[in-house]
Formats: structure tokens, sequence, C-alpha cells
């Protein structure tokens, strides 16, 4: 049966409607049509067959990329692991990937320089020598090639090659000498003499992986971190341990066990050692004599809490996220006896060494992958959701962001900046690279800094929960507690940067 305004109705009208007089109300426009069984199954399928994500996507608004240069000389959907720039041209960039291939290329044009043969795994590793001679790669499976410049003064000329015959961890040149360290997944640390390939191996003594490494200024002695939580200074020369530190009858009462070292770094006295694990607890020891002077926990409680009985088996997936979610990715000393770690849940810790107490805690909503600090107090940290924040680790004021479009495969992988400061260049999961400017170059009469059309949305994601210092305590505050002074909504278009050394420890109420 019809409806009475269905279109078949009118489409098959004879002439001898017309004496009928059929007057047609203005309101049937609006009236509510009844749609059978048949035509209601149609309609949704073809609604199944929209894809209906991308149309709402398309309607959000976009993601301003800040990047003044991006590169997408990777393969498609091939991360890039590593970047690394010439540390005395500074205009020539190499990195590495997923997709099995070192590549070189120009920082300012992007133009692609040369591709390299075709490793067996993975490029996750690049370093060059430092004044610039030598460039090294290697991959995932153990193989390492070296390569010097040619008559053009491009480094294509390959002069040494070697397979570890295990997954290497990490590859580092020595910061005077043509010496290659390279550490690999079953405790052992190669030295290699560069380009004559002569080696000698310092052996951990266990299975456990070497995951960090950091070479003492004298160039005789190096630190190392390892899986299984152990730190040991080596002398090179006599290739023998100086002190080894076991976290074995550490606090009892520690809320994570996991102690796998993931960063490292060294004081500027070179007279600490900080190390950041996996379970959320950065060391501090003394370097002289490896012994334990504080243990600073960088984790939110809810994290470390783990499931009731019941839903136990439900939120196993849930568990690892979190535990993952604790690990310390990077740490730094800055200025002022400060120590900033870097955590993968997106909270960044900035602890006072000489007092022990925990400074500020800033929420980065989102995890945080690399930190990088210039002039002791200014902190790039690299995030997983494409942004770079700048940070004063002073008084925990976002000074700047950069984003990178937003998307999928916006994780940034690694980043470096270049040595007059100008520059930053970051590494993501997808195929690309950027290099954003810093607008830097009179650091210490950073004012009034400007920002992007998109402010309020800048404020609103950089407002940040805070720890404060009163009266030697502190005083965490949670994300679910309503309070002003947990936040920080600071007028980025005005920051003004403290200059007096004694109002470094100081912060401002609001």
């Amino acid at each position: 049966m019809l409806h009475k305004n269905s279109p078949e109705r009118h489409a098959h009208s004879d002439s001898d409607d017309d004496d009928n007089h059929i007057h047609i109300d203005v309101n049937d426009a609006f009236e509510v049509i009844d749609i059978d069984s048949t035509t209601e199954n149609i309609v949704e399928n073809q609604l199944d067959d929209l894809d209906l994500a991308e149309n709402m996507a398309d309607g959000e608004e976009e993601e301003n990329d800040d990047a003044l240069l991006k590169i997408s000389h990777h393969k498609n959907e091939n991360s890039i692991f590593t970047i690394s720039i010439d540390p005395q041209l500074q205009n020539r960039v190499c990195t590495g990937g997923e997709d099995d291939r070192c590549l070189l290329w120009h920082l300012d044009t992007g133009e692609l320089i040369y591709e390299y043969p075709l490793f067996d795994d993975s490029v996750h590793q690049i370093c060059w020598s430092f004044d610039g001679k030598y460039l090294c790669a290697c991959d995932m499976r153990g193989q390492i090639r070296c390569w010097t410049n040619n008559q053009d003064n491009l480094p294509i000329n390959e002069v040494w090659t070697f397979h570890t015959g295990n997954d290497i961890e990490l590859m580092r040149f020595h910061p005077s000498a043509h010496v290659l360290f390279v550490g690999t997944n079953d405790s052992q640390l190669w030295l290699f003499k560069i380009p004559s390939g002569e080696y000698k191996i310092m052996h951990g003594g266990t299975d456990a992986e070497i995951i960090t490494l950091e070479i003492l200024a004298n160039g005789k002695q190096c630190v190392c971190g390892y899986g299984n939580g152990q730190i040991k200074l080596w002398d090179l020369k006599q290739c023998s341990i100086i002190w080894q530190y076991d976290n074995n009858g550490e606090d009892n009462n520690t809320m994570n066990i996991n102690n796998k070292c993931i960063s490292m770094c060294l004081n500027d006295e070179q007279t600490l050692v900080a190390c950041g694990s996996a379970g959320g607890n950065c060391r501090v020891l003394n370097l002289n004599n490896g012994k334990l002077l504080s243990l600073f926990p960088c984790f939110q409680a809810s994290l470390s809490n783990k499931p009731s009985t019941e839903q136990e088996e439900e939120e196993d997936d849930d568990d690892d996220d979190e535990s993952t979610a604790t690990t310390i990715e990077s740490v730094a000393f800055g200025s002022g006896h400060l120590l900033i770690c870097g955590t993968l849940s997106g909270y960044i810790y900035i602890w006072d060494i000489n007092t022990k107490h925990l400074r500020t805690t800033l929420n980065l909503q989102s995890g945080i992958v690399k930190c990088l600090l210039n002039d002791g107090y200014l902190l790039y940290a690299a995030c997983l959701d494409g942004h770079i924040r700048l940070l004063d680790i002073r008084n925990g004021e976002p000074l700047k962001e950069w984003k990178s479009g937003g998307g999928q495969g916006c994780e940034i992988m690694d980043m470096v900046i270049t040595k007059d400061k100008r520059h930053l260049l970051c590494a993501y999961i997808q195929d690309e690279e950027k290099k954003n400017d810093l607008k830097m170059e009179n650091q210490e009469n950073l004012t009034n800094i400007q920002t992007n059309d998109h402010h309020d949305d800048l404020v609103e994601e950089v407002t940040s929960s805070v720890t404060r210092v009163i009266d030697g305590d502190t005083y965490p505050i949670s994300d679910n507690e309503s309070t002003t002074d947990s936040v920080y909504i600071i007028d980025t278009n005005t920051v003004q940067l403290q200059k007096n050394d004694d109002e470094q420890g100081e912060f401002n109420r609001k």
C-alpha cells in the first residue's frame, strides 16, 4: 500500500485526478513518514557502508603542524628509530628505521644525499665520532658498519664492518677518541678501535643486557646500567670493575620491584650518577664508590595499586600497561641541585637532591619519551602525542609547545638538538622526520614568548598538577582533588624567566 505522500503516487497520477481537486497542505512537508521493515533494512545497510569515523574526523579541526621541515624518505608505515647530526658541519643528518635502511640527508633542505646498502634488520643506533670523521650504524641483529668521507666529503666509504653475534642494545663513540662502545643483550660491552677494528670485551658477569651507558669526562672510565638493575663502573684500560651496585636488600617497602635500568645521566661535577628504572624509582649513587645516596620514587599512587582479587583476571592487561607507565624514560641533572625524571605515564618529577624533597610534579598529559636540558634550566620534553614541550624547571612554568599536526603515528621515537640550540629534530613512528625552529637565539633575554593562534588550547594542555614544598615536607595533590593551588595556568604571551639565582627555588602561589 502506498503512503499518501510517496513519490510513486505523484509520479503515476493521471489526468482524472485533476477533477478531484487535490489540495496539498504545506504542513505535509513536516509529516513523519513510517518506513516499512524492508526499506529500513536498506537504509541501515547503506549507513553501515559509510566510514562514519572518517567523516567525523573530517569535521574536526585539524591540529597545527609547527615543523619547519618534514621529510619522508623512509618507507611508508615504517618507524624511524634513531636520528643523529654531524657534530662538526651540523648540516647533515643520518636516520635509521624499521625499513632496514640508513639514510643521509641535508638538514637545511631535507634533500636525500645518500642511501646506504640495506641492513639485515631494523637500524636502531647511529652515531658520529667526535670530529665527524667516522659514521657508524647498527641493526638489531648485531651488524655494525662504519663509513668515512670520500673525496667529496661525504661519509659513504665503508672502512669497517662487524657482527657481534648478539642483539645490540646501545652504541656510541668515545667523546675524544675513535673508540666505539657497543653493548649487547648478553651483558657484553665491546670496545672497537676505529678503523682498524681491534677490540676488547668487558663482560658483565651475568646474562642481563646492557641498556644504558655514560662515559666519564676523563675518558678512562664508563658507568653501565643493566637489565637486572645492576650499575657498574668500569676501568676502560684494565677492563676491570671499579665498583658494582646491586639493588639486593634495597628498601623492602619499595612498591615497585622492577629495577631494570632504563635511563642514566651524570652531573656536571662528575660526582653523581642517576639511574631511572622500569619500576619508577630513580637511584642516585656516589660515582666515586658506588654508594646509594638517595632513592626517589617517581610514580603516582594509582599506578602502584594492584587490582582487587575479583578483578585480577580481567585487569591483567591494564595492570601490565600501568607497570610500563611507571618507567622513567629520561633523567637529567639541572641547575640548582635539581634532578629531573620524565616517565612514560606523562609526569615530570623535579627533585631537590640536597633536601631530597619533591619540588614539582608536572603532568604533561602524554607519555614522555626523551628530555633534553639546555642552559641547566630549559627542559625540552618529547611526548607520545607528538608534541615537544618547553618548561622552566626552576618553577615548573610551561614556556612553549611545538605540535606535530596530530593523527595516527605521531609518537616521537627520538629527539636531538643542534649545537647552536636553534633547531630540534625529531623522528616519529610514522615515516617522517621533522625539524622545529626553537627561535631561542637570545635565551638569556627570553621574554614575551609568542604562541600560535591556538593560545587557549595551549594553556589548557599545559595545565599541570603540582606538588609544593612547604616547611620541608611534600604535599602531593592528586589529579582528582579540587583546589585552586594545584594548577598552574600560565599566560604564555608574557613569560618572564627568572635570572636571580636566589629566586630559582621559589614558587609563586597563585
